[in-house]
């Protein structure tokens, strides 16, 4: 055996072995691009937390890579800290790609007297500029060496690599070579954890190939952002789930505490680090943010800043927030194993770091995480004086709180101790208003009690000065106001009103916040409430508008203004709505371009009146303008913003036709749903979404599902609102007449007739008016169809209404052209000639666009004019009728149908009609 040989077999071999992936790898083209890339570079940095992909992927490329370049592998572990163990296995590992080449260094390396390292350098380096060959040379977990020896001689060779070797390191941490000065000679190339984080058509494709699951896209996407891109987190997911799973499911078992991963982090990661790098990660994970003087208070120490950037180079899932590296975060799964272990080895410390967490962001002013630590370190005391400082900005909605730290403040506010809530009136109703919208109202009904019984006994019972007095007042007088809210949203208008009156005789004049508020919580209890007087409740809306701005707090005049505008919709005053959503729209922009999240709502409501308008490009634009907007508010109402933002995109998609788009955001609403009380839930979706959904799965063709909707509305406890519930039977009614039900859609359709009536909210009477239309028409009623449609027509024309009669279909064409026909012999039609207009441009539009190859069927293809003429021919006009429709003279109208036979192949209109349904000529 020779030399070579011999000191070959005494390496362990399974080193050199390029590693084989267990399972079905994912293709990443992107990656192995860059990877071609690199080995005309020098050098190539794969540096990554542990899990993420660095060596799976180095050995795919690898192995596809076929005879050239020669792929030279080692897999590195603590024994190669010996620097002549590790430059052994660096040259048996080119010495095995090419037999006897590099023989002579091995032999030389093995004799009593070994040259020097560098002298071996200089031989290698030189061997290989005599090589025909083109080496990589892959050093995987590099990590493992800590020998400075073995860093300075890689240096050296890395710093005068001849052309015929690339050197490719794998790491889970930077390693401390000069890799500025390498950077600054000839460019190497870096793959970092931001590379390697799958993308989420990655995970769809791993979800699909590896674990059979066919997911919906914004699934796929907060797979994505949960597990942060991390590759071996979705091996382990699929490891622990069953073959079938749910996406709820799936959802759930994406977390830090999940066996499978938490095994994996504390093992590879956790307890591989000094004693002194566990204690920093268990004692700072509590934290969602990471700095140097915060970590230092949590600590009780002083060397953060030094081992958080120790965390940043050794790549231990800390990802950096800022270019000036002061602001950390842990990768979102590793927070979660952390906590876990935490609780496992120090769960009595648990309260004690959150609570110096609490001091240092209340010394900061950083007043919601300081609240949010208080509670969780149970200091309710403490927690309950910092919500009382947030009281103010609570009313005037600049509250720096987005949704996602409302829901969890509602688990933690609920669990103050009783005695400290009734004790504080004001922390009663900050918290009542803090969670309006989400808590059950059973909590927030005992809150509003407690605070309202300690208020009026210390109003009645002690002596105070006029400012004490003046001030408990006001806060009482609030308090009221958060009790009409409620009774508002279950229906009892009337209590709510008396609630604020009452709250107004209390509040001072010059409390112009509290006044506008009273004027709004007003405006919910007039339009959707057993009140039902919409026109009162636009007047208080627009006073409430006026105070606002006199108040002059920016964000609550434009929320103000946002809220009356979404309940003006109902009132069918578009074009004072439209007035006031740009005077918001002017109110709330900025310098460079910016606006203010609080105009979100106001871009809702002018999305709805363009798309009513017919103009859904602007619309649709408006409407993600609006949701993007109101993602940013910051604020309570910021749910119910969102929820709004969604329920105009949903009207929109359904306006085009764009059933799964419609779908997505029907789905955003009912996932924002999951965080608001049901009762409120309900009573949000009641202004738009109730119908909307019921139109959605009617045009999915979903009748089994609508039928069971409605089978259990009747057969469950109905909402308390009258109003929820009117809008809930024209969503009935609607689901009856694609059952082809018209009496019983008539039956339900009278009594909310009248109530939309009653109330003077135009724009719902507009839409019932023409349901009762289609259905007398289903019933062979036209004579009571034309005249429910006049109805309709009159309200609807001075608005300009066009939307709500197109997303009617073709029976609604019919039924206006009939109506135009009888209507002309009194005059001029021009309302109902634009909305035919509409009609045909639409039906047009869908040929040349949806069936174009229907369309080439035809030996000679309609022409435009022809397929105008055919649209008409449907709706039974006669020829005289076609010319004076469309200011032709009769005897081309004439030719167009003789041609339109001709091309169609027929001899009369009925055949004509048929032929054409079959080519989907018609809309």
């Amino acid at each position: 055996m020779g030399t070579s040989m011999l000191i070959q077999s005494q390496l362990l071999a399974t080193k050199f072995y390029v590693p084989v992936a267990s399972g079905i790898l994912i293709a990443r083209p992107r990656l192995t691009a860059l990877l071609d890339k690199s080995v005309k570079r020098p050098f190539t940095l794969v540096s990554a937390a542990a899990g993420f992909g660095k060596t799976t992927l180095l050995s795919s490329w690898a192995r596809s890579l076929g005879a050239s370049p020669v792929v030279a592998w080692i897999s590195l572990d603590e024994e190669d800290n010996d620097p002549w163990l590790f430059w052994t296995y660096v040259l048996a590992a080119l010495n095995m790609r090419r037999p006897e080449h590099f023989t002579p260094l091995l032999e030389s390396l093995q004799s009593p007297q070994a040259p020097s390292l560098k002298y071996l350098l200089t031989a290698l380096i030189n061997l290989l500029v005599e090589s025909t060959d083109h080496f990589v040379l892959v050093l995987d977990d590099y990590q493992m060496i800590a020998e400075p020896q073995v860093h300075t001689s890689l240096a050296y060779l890395v710093e005068h690599l001849p052309p015929q070797l690339h050197i490719i390191l794998a790491t889970r941490a930077d390693p401390p070579l000069p890799l500025q000065l390498l950077q600054a000679r000839e460019p190497a190339l870096e793959v970092r954890t931001d590379q390697l984080r799958c993308t989420p058509e990655e995970t769809k494709a791993f979800l699909q190939e590896v674990m059979g699951l066919s997911l919906p896209d914004e699934i796929v996407q907060e797979v994505t952002t949960r597990m942060e891109g991390w590759l071996v987190g979705l091996q382990l997911l699929g490891l622990s789930l069953p073959d079938r799973v749910n996406p709820e499911k799936l959802l759930k078992e994406i977390s830090g505490d999940q066996h499978y991963i938490l095994d994996y982090l504390t093992e590879e990661v956790l307890r591989r680090q000094p004693q002194e790098v566990q204690t920093f990660l268990l004692s700072t994970c509590i934290l969602e943010r990471l700095t140097a003087s915060l970590c230092d208070a949590v600590m009780q120490q002083h060397s953060s800043q030094q081992m958080l950037r120790q965390l940043e180079q050794a790549n231990l899932f800390v990802v950096s927030l800022d270019s000036k590296r002061q602001w950390y975060r842990y990768h979102a799964l590793f927070t979660e194993a952390l906590y876990y272990q935490l609780k496992q080895r120090y769960a009595d410390l648990i309260p004690l770091l959150h609570h110096r967490a609490s001091l240092w962001y209340a010394e900061h002013d950083q007043m919601i995480e300081a609240i949010l630590h208080a509670l969780r370190a149970h200091q309710w005391q403490w927690a309950a004086d910092l919500i009382e400082r947030k009281s103010l900005q609570l009313m005037s909605y600049t509250w720096g709180a987005n949704q996602r730290t409302l829901v969890i403040l509602q688990g933690w506010i609920g669990q103050l101790p009783a005695e400290v809530m009734h004790a504080r009136p004001l922390l009663c109703y900050a918290s009542s208003l803090l969670l309006l919208q989400i808590a059950p109202f059973s909590m927030l009904y005992s809150w509003l009690d407690a605070a309202e019984a300690t208020l009026t006994t210390s109003l009645t019972a002690q002596e105070m000065t006029l400012q004490m007095q003046k001030e408990q007042e006001n806060l009482l007088g609030a308090l009221m106001m958060n009790r009409a809210i409620l009774r508002n949203v279950e229906g009892d208008g009337w209590t709510a009103l008396a609630l604020c009156e009452r709250a107004l005789t209390l509040v001072s004049a010059d409390n112009l916040l509290l006044r506008s508020q009273d004027l709004l919580v007003q405006v919910m209890g007039f339009y959707a409430s057993d009140i039902n007087d919409a026109k009162t409740g636009m007047q208080k809306g627009l006073q409430a508008v006026s105070l606002a701005q006199d108040s002059g707090l920016l964000s609550l005049a434009l929320y103000t203004m946002g809220n009356t505008a979404m309940h003006m919709i109902m009132t069918g005053q578009l074009h004072k709505i439209e007035k006031l959503a740009k005077q918001a729209r002017l109110l709330g922009e900025q310098p460079r371009g910016l606006v203010l999240s609080e105009v979100g709502l106001s871009s809702s409501c002018q999305a709805e009146l363009l798309r009513e308008w017919n103009e859904l490009d602007a619309a649709l634009t408006l409407a993600e303008e609006a949701i993007l907007l109101s993602k940013q508010v910051e604020s309570p109402p910021s749910l119910i913003f969102l929820l709004w933002g969604y329920g105009m995109l949903l009207r929109v998609y359904l306006s085009y036709g764009e059933l799964e788009a419609a779908r997505s955001a029907l789905q955003q609403i009912q996932h924002i749903g999951t965080s608001l009380s049901q009762y409120f839930y309900i009573s949000a979706c009641s202004h738009f979404t109730t119908i909307d959904q019921v139109r959605l799965w009617l045009a999915c063709g979903e009748l089994d599902r609508v039928t069971r909707w409605a089978k259990d509305l009747d057969v469950g406890e109905r909402h308390s609102n009258p109003f929820v519930r009117e809008r809930e039977d024209v969503a009935c009614a609607r689901i009856l007449l694609a059952t082809a039900q018209p009496a019983l859609a008539l039956q339900r359709l009278d009594p909310v007739l009248q109530r939309a009536t009653a109330g003077k909210r135009w724009g719902h009477v507009i839409e019932i008016r023409f349901l009762q239309a289609l259905a007398y028409q289903m019933g062979q009623q036209e004579m009571q169809a034309l005249d429910a449609l006049s109805e309709a027509i009159r309200l609807a024309e001075p608005e300009g209404y066009i939307r709500s009669f197109l997303d009617e279909g073709a029976p609604m064409e019919v039924l206006l052209y009939r109506l135009r026909k009888r209507d002309r012999d009194h005059g001029s039609t021009p309302y109902l000639d634009t909305l035919l207009a509409a009609f045909q441009k639409e039906s047009i539009a869908r040929v040349s666009v949806g069936e174009a190859a229907k369309v080439q069927l035809l030996p000679k293809p309609l022409s435009e004019r022809e397929l105008e003429v055919l649209q008409l021919l449907v709706h039974g006009a006669s020829n005289q009728e076609i010319a004076q429709e469309l200011v032709i003279v009769l005897d081309t109208v004439k030719r167009h149908v003789s041609h339109i036979f001709s091309k169609l192949g027929v001899k009369n209109r009925v055949q004509a009609v048929k032929q054409a349904r079959v080519l989907g000529l018609l809309s």
